[in-house]
């Protein structure tokens, strides 16, 4: 690949961080996030905004899994949520500002937009004041398709991720919608500029139409040796985790 975006192949992207619970670095935490930076791997990680409108790094809507308590992201401040362990671990969940101050431009980033069921402008209103600000190779990347229009109209040199997964396709979309994204076709003028799929739909047409127009594509989440040698001859990079390619 020989693109602006050619970062977007230069090596596998630590998903959530190069996350090892075994050794205290639980997903999305800042032990895993400078393991990642230490073995020189991009990253991947996920946004959501506090109840008080703080761009938080955490994954799941709900705490509980990665923290016991109860409750969601959304319904939390940014300072109760920055008071949870994660896990068994010595970990608290970040703020996307100490992440990325973390970070420092040392590797590439793909921050991806929780979007759900919130209101569009939410979240992203909240990183595009911090990403402005950040000296380093990055992208932003959803599920939802009016997310990354949002940012294109905004901030139309960002790079721009399409996220799919057949088993991410939200029911409550309108059936022409999930089948626009699910193939690939444009919807609510996102044009994004690479594909982030889902492993398990690999490979397909679709993603095949895409990379031969010049998109990038990678493909999520990668968990061993075998997997990846698989996808190497349909995919320009993959998310990782639990192994080291």
């Amino acid at each position: 690949m020989n693109s602006p975006l050619e970062w977007l192949a230069s090596r596998p992207f630590a998903h959530r961080g190069l996350h090892d619970i075994t050794s205290g670095a639980p997903e999305n935490s800042m032990a895993a996030f400078e393991a990642a930076v230490e073995a020189g791997y991009p990253i991947e990680l996920d946004v959501q905004t506090s109840r008080d409108g703080q761009a938080m790094v955490f994954h799941d809507l709900a705490l509980t899994r990665m923290t016991g308590a109860n409750g969601f992201v959304h319904d939390t401040d940014a300072a109760e949520l920055g008071a949870l362990w994660l896990g068994e671990s010595r970990q608290r969940i970040p703020a996307l500002v100490e992440v990325l101050e973390l970070i420092g431009g040392c590797v590439p980033v793909i921050v991806e937009i929780k979007s759900g069921s919130r209101k569009i402008g939410d979240i992203e209103g909240a990183v595009r004041p911090i990403l402005k600000s950040y000296p380093g190779p990055f992208a932003v990347t959803s599920f939802e398709a009016r997310t990354l229009a949002w940012f294109r109209e905004r901030e139309p040199q960002w790079p721009r991720g399409h996220n799919v997964g057949l088993r991410y396709l939200a029911p409550y979309k309108p059936w022409w919608r999930r089948l626009a994204w699910r193939y690939l076709y444009d919807v609510d003028g996102a044009q994004p500029d690479f594909v982030v799929y889902d492993r398990r739909d690999l490979p397909n047409w679709a993603t095949k139409r895409a990379r031969a127009a010049g998109k990038p594509l990678l493909s999520f989440t990668i968990k061993d040796i075998a997997e990846m040698k698989r996808l190497a001859p349909h995919t320009d990079n993959i998310i990782f985790e639990g192994f080291r390619p």
